[in-house]
């Protein structure tokens, strides 16, 4: 049977699995946090989570062999905001993509604001920063309401920004360098000359492991790759221990916790005989649910590879896939609230880094969203219903063999 390759899901506060008991010997802190309090963030979540596991399954399809590293929370955040300009089956499809069509636009700004104002700072011991920020061209005539509702609801700082100048994308990416704490330096090669509006969210995750892993336990081991080829990776070991374990006819899971035990990585190792892709097709709106996640601690051997990873992708095909194609079209978008002009998304660009050792894991995502003005192509018209001229000519040697003008053409 062929071994197949782990892969982790990292669904940054999006999923927190919860364990029966504590993870390892440290006792876990009890988190004033539970849906009782937050029931619209715990719903934009299980939202956000099944967002993410549709655009998962659609970006494997394009690349079955390639890491993916992608933060649902980061690219949510980005169209949610961008729904502030979107209207009629343009925002329609959107809020669809995104698995919030039922809701109103006040619910999802409102869940956001509590979003904010409560996860990045529910764990002491972990670092969460989630950033958000609007630029506009110089001058551009933004709608008030969608610059009061991203300010308000998610805490967007907004700019005006020259964009003709040659250093207004080293603006933006100094901005997404210094909140991604460096891990990632920019996000805009250059600045397109119909650009009228970028829409940025940035995030920052650093959290050190609940249970660390030793240094001297980690060692040069074999890693199977999909195509039966192996490769040699460092291996981080807790050797034989007790962690949060569940397991099903497809796979095994661990939780491994950060900090006080807010947040955590689940991965996922497939069976031998159960391929990646049968896990990833598997997913859909009820996954978590369906799986009935349940872990238990369970005395393990457990072991993973450190890593460090970068991705990057453009996300316009995707979503259009996922249902929100009307957003790119140029002459059918309709994002009024933004400005009264022809405006359509022009990229969504998105990328992440992780690296995963023996400490813990840091992490960041940035997702862009470019707005551009268009123009509906025009035919034109062309009536003679008035004097005009006329020339019979020679195209070969220039001659004008008649001209005329004809200012009544009744007339004989």
């Amino acid at each position: 049977m062929k071994s197949i390759s782990k892969i982790t899901l990292f669904l940054l506060g999006i999923s927190l699995f919860a364990c029966d008991n504590s993870d390892g010997p440290t006792p876990r802190t009890v988190i004033d946090l539970d849906c009782g309090d937050h029931q619209d963030v715990c719903e934009l979540n299980a939202s956000t989570a099944k967002f993410g596991l549709s655009l998962m399954q659609r970006l494997h399809e394009e690349k079955p062999n390639e890491n993916i590293i992608i933060s649902p929370v980061s690219i949510a955040t980005a169209l949610s905001m961008t729904t502030n300009g979107a209207r009629n089956s343009t925002h329609e499809e959107m809020m669809k993509t995104m698995k919030v069509d039922s809701w109103s636009q006040e619910k999802l700004n409102a869940s956001y604001q509590d979003f904010l104002n409560t996860l990045p700072s529910a764990d002491p011991k972990v670092t969460l920063n989630i950033a958000n920020s609007i630029w506009y061209k110089e001058g551009y005539p933004v709608k008030q309401p969608f610059i009061d509702a991203n300010q308000t609801f998610y805490q967007s700082e907004v700019n005006e920004v020259d964009f003709s100048k040659p250093d207004a994308k080293d603006v933006i990416n100094d901005w997404v360098n210094d909140k991604t704490e460096g891990l990632i330096e920019k996000i805009i090669d250059q600045v397109p000359n119909n650009i009228v509006m970028y829409l940025i969210n940035a995030v920052y995750f650093k959290g050190g492991w609940l249970k660390r892993f030793d240094p001297d336990m980690t060692d040069e081991r074999p890693f199977n790759l999909a195509d039966g080829s192996k490769v040699n990776v460092d291996m981080m070991s807790h050797g034989t221990s007790t962690l949060p374990y569940f397991a099903n006819d497809n796979f095994q899971a661990v939780d491994l916790a950060y900090g006080d035990s807010l947040f955590s990585m689940t991965l996922i190792l497939p069976n031998e005989e159960v391929e990646v892709d049968e896990i990833i097709n598997g997913f859909d709106d009820s996954f978590w649910q369906n799986q009935e996640w349940s872990f238990s601690n369970t005395e393990m051997f457990f072991s993973m590879p450190k890593f460090k990873l970068k991705y990057e992708a453009t996300l316009n095909q995707p979503l259009a896939d996922l249902g929100m194609p009307t957003a790119f079209m140029a002459g059918l978008a309709d994002f009024g609230n933004i400005a009264d002009a022809e405006l359509s998304i022009d990229e969504v660009k998105h990328k992440t880094f992780i690296e995963v050792n023996e400490e813990g894991t840091e992490a960041a995502a940035v997702t862009s969203i470019g707005i551009v003005e268009t123009s509906v192509p025009q035919i034109p018209y062309v009536i003679l219903d008035r004097p005009f001229l006329l020339v019979i000519r020679d195209n070969s040697l220039g001659s004008v063999l008649f001209l005329g003008k004809i200012m009544d053409p009744t007339a004989q």
